[in-house]
């Protein structure tokens, strides 16, 4: 045989082989139905269970349950029936898509569209910064290509928004009240029930709600006076002149600043607040919250419930060292206890209690561990999961989980609260299964063993 001949029958030979695999592949996904643990979502018999490595899964559940397969790091997709919900990932985070009963959104690098499937229907397309367009549910059309021109609906805080040429002009409207600019923002002028004028930085005057302010070569000099309203601190005045002094003065508000923002002392009828100087010392004691803030070295907070503080404990009691750094905090109410440690992020630990209404020992319900980038653990509603190596420094990262993890996962452990436990090693290479107190079999590829009990 010849060289090319040779070639050419390995060629058969590779390709045979692949097409053998796809085949047994494609006929074992529609396995048997079998008790195989709980799919993603937790509780389903799994139909099939397909791994290789971290580069491929396959889990199908029952019908109605959720199904979810990868091709890492290239594209992942879960489809949960039950909720009506769908994710997929193309190169996560490039590309991103979701939807579910009401709305579709994706996201490629900065374009992002979205899909709202309500009654009327709306959808909108944003390439950042440059181009948007859409439909909102008035049925009418919009579009723009920044800065030559635009109207957009809503776009920020903005309503009705316009613009030529901007800054050269752009008008808007917030809470009913329509805003002018020309050569923004040197030139300004608001429409009434709250009209205004500025030409910026020398002069401004605008009337916000029930107050009437200004300002003088910004931001040097500005002033307001307010009418009494019973959402706010009331009737009275502020002013202020940087950098010397400043001053509130209301009815239920009285703040001295001097050289502000870095000295000030506030008071109104339930608060006191010490800035000495801000941000370095911050003392604050109210009747729902005391604090204490030496930044960057120390924070200390106790958080009451909305009664008389006096009378019951705190509810949050939280410090911190080196600015967030290092961070301890317990929250408790009469129903719930829950601790948090942080060390980032190098350590992070967490667990949560719930109190039984006929009294008694706390009952533990969730707790997580974290030793970056060695070691994970997660316990929820009985289920608990150990993962090592653990190279994401965050928690609630579906993203990750569905498309990156496995490339790092050295070893894992997923263990159900009926005793049945899933292992992987070496990157979901080889995987066994123990339940009921007798091990299941292990497996360096393909179909997991927990399809074949």
């Amino acid at each position: 045989m010849t060289r090319s001949g040779k070639v050419r029958s390995t060629g058969r030979l590779g390709a045979w082989m692949l097409a053998a695999f796809l085949t047994a592949l494609s006929a074992a996904l529609p396995a048997a139905d079998v008790e195989a643990g709980a799919a993603r979502r937790g509780g389903a018999k799994l139909v099939s269970n397909w791994h290789l490595g971290p580069f491929f899964e396959y889990r199908r559940a029952e019908p109605g349950d959720a199904t979810f397969w990868a091709v890492r790091p290239l594209f992942s997709r879960l489809d949960d029936p039950a909720t009506r919900t769908a994710d997929t990932d193309v190169l996560w985070p490039l590309v991103s898509l979701r939807s579910h009963a009401d709305a579709a959104w994706w996201n490629a690098l900065v374009a992002f569209y979205g899909d709202a499937r309500e009654d009327p229907p709306a959808w909108s397309f944003n390439f950042v910064p440059l181009v948007f367009c859409g439909h909102d549910r008035k049925e009418a059309g919009y579009w723009g290509v920044f800065p030559l021109y635009g109207h957009h609906p809503h776009f920020g805080l903005m309503d009705d928004w316009t613009f030529a040429l901007w800054p050269v002009w752009h008008t808007y409207t917030v809470k009913g009240v329509r805003s002018h600019a020309v050569l923004w923002p040197f030139f300004t002028w608001r429409d009434d029930p709250r009209a205004g004028v500025g030409v910026w930085p020398f002069y401004g005057q605008a009337r916000q709600r029930e107050s009437d302010h200004g300002y003088a070569l910004w931001p040097l000099v500005t002033w307001a006076s307010y009418d009494e309203d019973r959402d706010t601190s009331g009737a009275g005045h502020s002013w202020w002149f940087l950098p010397f002094y400043g001053e509130v003065r209301r009815a239920r508000e009285s703040q001295t600043m001097v050289l502000p923002p870095f000295f000030s002392h506030a008071r109104t009828p339930t608060a006191t607040r010490w800035r000495l100087p801000w941000p370095l010392v911050e003392l604050q004691e109210s009747s729902t919250r005391d604090r204490i803030s030496v930044w960057p070295l120390w924070e200390q907070v106790r958080g009451y419930a909305y009664v008389d503080k006096g009378k019951s404990r705190p509810e949050e009691r939280t410090w911190r060292v080196g600015w967030q750094l290092v961070e301890n905090t317990v929250l408790e109410t009469d129903r719930s206890r829950e601790t948090r440690f942080n060390l980032f992020p190098f350590v992070t630990w967490e667990r949560r209690w719930t109190k039984p209404k006929e009294g008694g020992a706390p009952v533990p319900k969730d707790a997580y561990f974290r030793f970056w980038p060695f070691w994970s653990s997660e316990t929820v509603d009985g289920r608990t999961r150990c993962r090592t190596l653990e190279l994401m420094p965050i928690r609630h990262n579906e993203g990750v989980e569905r498309n990156w993890a496995p490339f790092w996962s050295l070893w894992e452990k997923d263990e159900r609260p009926d005793g049945r436990t899933r292992h992987s090693l070496l990157f979901n290479l080889v995987h066994w299964h123990v339940g009921s107190g007798r091990s299941e079999g292990s497996s360096c590829s393909g179909r997991s063993p927990e399809a074949d009990d």
